[in-house]
C-alpha cells in the first residue's frame, strides 16, 4: 500500500515538471526547439517561462538562453523584451511584447 501511494507521488511530481505554477498566470502552453535544445514553454500576454526538456550533459547559459528565446518567440508569436532572459540552465524567465506591428 505504501508503495503504490509512494509511486503515485513520484509520478505526479515527475508529471508537474515544466508546468507553469498555478499563481502565475501564464495561461499559454507549447513545446518547440532552438538552437539545438527542446522546451517546454508557458506564456501569457506580458512574460514568459521556458523549461529546457532535453537531457544535455553541461549545457551552455547563453546556448540556452539563446535557444529558450527562439522557442518562446516561435511558440508565443510575440517579442522576448532585450534584457529580460534570465535563469539557468533548467529554466529561463523573460518578458514579452506582444504589442503587434
Amino acid at each position: 500500500m505504501i508503495r503504490s501511494s509512494l509511486l503515485f507521488v513520484c509520478l505526479g511530481l515527475l508529471a508537474a515538471c515544466g508546468a507553469p505554477h498555478p499563481v502565475s498566470g501564464l495561461d499559454r502552453s507549447g513545446t518547440a526547439s532552438g538552437n539545438g535544445h527542446d522546451y517546454r514553454v508557458n506564456w501569457n500576454v506580458t512574460k514568459a517561462q521556458a523549461t529546457r526538456t532535453n537531457a544535455v550533459w553541461r549545457p551552455g547559459l547563453a546556448q540556452v538562453t539563446r535557444g529558450a528565446i527562439m522557442a518562446t518567440e516561435q511558440l508565443s508569436g510575440c517579442t522576448v523584451v532585450p534584457g529580460t532572459a534570465i535563469g539557468d540552465i533548467a529554466l529561463i524567465e523573460m518578458e514579452l511584447d506582444c504589442v503587434p506591428g
